[in-house]
């Protein structure tokens, strides 16, 4: 019998060759899990680098770090597998997990054959040998082998391998510098972004010194996802910063206050620009401005003297002022334009640009008018630098217009009744900025016979009527109308105004008139009979006083009992006190439209010949009384003076000095209560000596009728 060795070797030979389809699969698996590998990193490389312009420290790191990952592939899944031995021990227990029928008969039989223990039978031996060997024929050894995973790992690797290939062959230019790429080579990817700087034609701009600089970037194709802007100073000083997006199309950044020229470059996506340049220079302003005045010739005003010009800025004139100006300016000029007037006024006027003393040429000058009341000038300056000035140099002018003279008539306040006797004061003040130049009174007359009745007459003030010389900016002109030598009589009218002009001499003299004050002539017993009724309507109003007077004494002996003791006063008294002189405050204010209106019945009466000395010294006795009592300039009066007393006591603190306040202002209230009276006493002599004469005036027309009468009869 041949030795069991040779009996196993066809079983032997189907373990071999189970153990090299292993391997196989080991190979395979390894060398498409490597292809797998390659692929990624073929397509993550290409993309980054695509997408993202990898610059070459990042590609060559990448190459190494793929280059060891795709080794470390290899070695994993190949060569260490490949090293591992396979014995056929492991391979039979393989089987047998696959095949349990075989019942560890095959590794028995593999075991005994290799070395049999020595109390063996060799029969036994022999037999278990050939029991393993007709069962193993019964099965497929080769289906332990299970390939699935392994095949679908390789497709996977060929299908990726395809699709580079693919891809490869259709756009063979992008292989080709991927491939150069990826070991370092400069080529560039086709261009797909494009960027523009805005607003630096030739890339050069110049710009103001210490003015903020905005950079935009504009782009074509791709968006890129970021721009930087990298800069260098002359200085030395260098940077790179992230631009801001600014709308869908455009990136920016912003140098603030830019004090010395520097370069810089825009990066995004694929692209960089140029270098540009950017210059700072100083933008042209006026260092000194100034201003002379030539007012027209009817003001009479002198000129600014050449060695005294304006302050500089904003223009407050006369209409019709002409303006010379200079100014010099911090740099040297291209150009000078004068903008002057606003809106469609505006008109622009080139301005001649001269040396100064050091011959460079920075000077400008000229002249305009100021003929509207609201209007602007402003100087446009372009320098030799380039720039134009930074910040608007623009002024405000203001014509003021020659207004017309001022009157303010004094006499006559309105219109009022007259005597055909009566010699009526006229007093009025004109004022005029510029001087008054003429002052008339203008008179007319309408009379029931029309050959009295006249048109207006003017006569002009003469220096005799006139307070001041014509050309003075403030006269005060007196004169008196005497009705008498009109020949008017009950029924009549005289209208007068008062006419005034200035010396304005571009489109004529302004002249203001005043309002028609008319004049109406009534009898004297008529007038006289209004005068004392006047005089009464005062009497009543006066005994009002006097009785309001009196009830205001009471009242501060009251508070003098109430508060004329203890501390300071609550701010409840106080206002009780207040309200007490307040109230005398009124009365002193009564006492004074009162006393000026005696004054205006006397003045009445005396320049209408109703009134004889005698009666007008009646009227001023109560004129004087009150006078006293309210005040005159640079005096006060008994009324004032007792408010005053009462507005003292409610800040007195101690109860003794408020009494002896208290008292004194009811010892002024009652003497102005006396002076009340003392007035009214004065009123009531004269309505009685009054009345005499108005009797005596009706007892003596009377007996003129009937002389009249008796005269016609005859």
């Amino acid at each position: 019998m041949a030795p069991e060795t040779d009996r196993l070797s066809p079983i032997v030979g189907r373990l071999g060759a189970l153990r090299a389809s292993f391997r196989g699969l080991f190979v395979l698996d390894g060398t498409a899990r490597f292809f797998l590998a390659a692929a990624a990193f073929v397509a993550v490389t290409f993309l980054a680098d695509w997408m993202l312009v990898l610059p070459v420290y990042l590609r060559l790191g990448l190459l190494v770090l793929g280059a060891g990952l795709l080794l470390y592939t290899l070695a994993r899944r190949v060569i260490v597998p490949l090293g591992v031995p396979i014995s056929d021990d492991d391979l039979a227990l393989l089987v047998e997990r696959n095949y349990p029928e075989l019942n560890d008969r095959l590794i028995s039989a593999i075991q005994l054959s290799r070395s049999a223990p020595p109390d063996a039978s060799p029969e036994l031996v022999s037999a278990l040998v050939a029991d393993a060997e007709a069962a193993v024929r019964t099965v497929d050894v080769k289906r332990v082998v299970v390939g699935r995973h392994v095949g679908r790992v390789a497709l996977g690797a060929a299908a990726a391998l395809a699709v580079l290939a693919g891809l490869a062959a259709l756009f063979p230019v992008h292989a080709a510098i991927y491939t150069k790429r990826l070991v370092g080579g400069s080529v560039k990817w086709p261009q797909r972004t494009h960027l523009e700087v805005v607003d630096f034609p030739d890339g050069r701009r110049v710009v103001a010194r210490n003015e903020d600089l905005t950079i935009a970037v504009a782009y074509r194709g791709k968006r890129p996802s970021r721009a930087y802007v990298e800069y260098r100073f002359a200085t030395g000083e260098r940077g790179r910063e992230r631009m801001s997006e600014l709308g869908p199309d455009r990136f920016q950044y912003t140098f603030t206050r830019v004090s010395e020229p520097f370069t810089f470059t825009v990066e995004g996506g694929d692209d960089t620009t140029d270098p540009h340049r950017v210059e700072v220079v100083t933008p042209p302003s006026l260092d000194v401005v100034r201003l002379w005045y030539d007012y027209p010739k009817y003001m009479r005003r002198a000129p600014t003297p050449p060695d005294q010009p304006e302050p500089a800025g904003n223009i407050v004139v006369p209409l019709h002022t002409a303006v010379r100006f200079e100014a010099v300016a911090n740099e040297d000029l291209a150009s000078a334009t004068l903008q002057l007037g606003i809106g469609e006024k505006q008109r622009s006027i080139d301005l001649p640009v001269t040396p100064v003393s050091d011959g460079r040429p920075r000077m400008i000058a000229g002249t305009f008018a100021v003929t509207d009341a609201v209007s602007e000038y402003a100087f446009l300056l372009k320098a030799r630098n380039g720039l134009p000035n930074r910040d608007p140099i623009r002024f405000a002018i203001k014509g003021v217009e020659d207004r017309p003279p001022d009157i303010l008539v004094r006499e006559p306040l309105g219109d009022e009744f007259v005597t055909e006797v009566c010699a009526r004061p006229l007093e009025i003040e004109v004022r005029d900025d510029h001087g008054v130049a003429r002052i008339a009174l203008e008179v007319r007359t309408v009379s029931q016979h029309a050959d009295r009745t006249k048109d207006w007459t003017t006569v002009d003030y003469t220096r005799e009527q006139n307070s001041r010389d014509y050309g003075e900016p403030d006269i005060r002109s007196e004169h008196v109308l005497d009705v008498a030598t009109l020949g008017l009589q009950a029924g009549d009218h005289v209208e007068l105004r008062f006419r005034a002009e200035d010396y304005k001499d571009v489109g004529g003299a302004n002249v203001r008139t005043s309002k028609v004050y008319k004049l109406s002539i009534v009898s004297a017993v008529q007038l006289e009979k209004e005068l004392q009724d006047a005089i009464e309507k005062i009497k009543t109003q006066l005994k009002n006083q006097k009785a309001r007077q009196e009830g205001f004494w009471t009242r501060t002996g009251r508070l003098l009992n109430s508060y004329g003791r203890g501390e300071a006063l609550a701010p409840e008294q106080q206002g009780e006190v207040r309200q007490s002189g307040l109230d005398q405050n009124d009365v002193t204010s009564k006492l004074d439209g009162l006393r000026k209106e005696i004054r205006h019945v006397q003045r009445r009466g005396v320049y209408n010949k109703i009134f004889n000395e005698s009666a007008a010294q009646k009227l001023q006795g109560a004129i004087d009384e009150l006078a006293g009592l309210v005040g005159e300039p640079g005096r006060d009066g008994l009324s004032r003076l007792a408010a005053a007393k009462l507005d003292q006591a409610a800040r007195l603190r101690t109860g003794q000095e408020r009494a002896a306040a208290f008292r004194e202002a009811q010892g002024q209230q009652s003497a102005v209560a006396s002076g009340i009276q003392r007035a009214l006493e004065y009123l009531d002599k004269w309505s009685s000596y009054q009345e005499v004469i108005r009797i005596t005036r009706e007892i003596m027309e009377r007996q003129k009728g009937v002389v009249d009468a008796v005269k016609k009869g005859k």
